[in-house]
């Protein structure tokens, strides 16, 4: 029997302020902000030499968005179930969208094809 209170316990998806930011680059995160939560895949994230805290850029479904200061993050993972679905649906549709009325040989049809997969793949780790 485990004798630890439950807030002792380590969290299923621990946040960066104790852990580098830097390593959920290029990976499917929930970037926790004051505008809400954005998820997305994050395109960088290094310390800022201006100002305290990080300067990063996450690629959502809906464009790239960036911030400064405070980054709080964890990887999007199998418990973000109704998130995960709300992505892969958004980037279904794109993909769709863009297989039909983009020029051919339009780089964003490959980069939302990268994003489903790696999407799809980070999903199928945590099931």
């Amino acid at each position: 029997m485990n004798a630890s209170p439950a807030h002792d316990l380590p969290r299923p998806h621990a946040l960066t302020p104790h852990h580098d930011p830097a390593q959920l680059v290029g990976r499917w995160t929930r970037v926790l902000g004051d505008r809400g939560d954005q998820v997305g895949v994050l395109l960088h994230a290094t310390r800022s030499i201006a100002a305290p805290g990080w300067e990063w850029a996450l690629r959502t479904p809906t464009g790239v968005v960036t911030g400064t200061g405070d980054l709080r993050a964890t990887a999007l993972g199998g418990h973000d179930g109704r998130e995960a679905r709300s992505v892969r649906r958004r980037l279904r549709a794109a993909r769709a969208d863009l297989a039909e009325f983009a020029e051919a040989g339009d780089p964003a049809l490959d980069e939302v094809t990268a994003d489903l997969e790696l999407l799809e793949l980070e999903l199928a780790a945590h099931a």
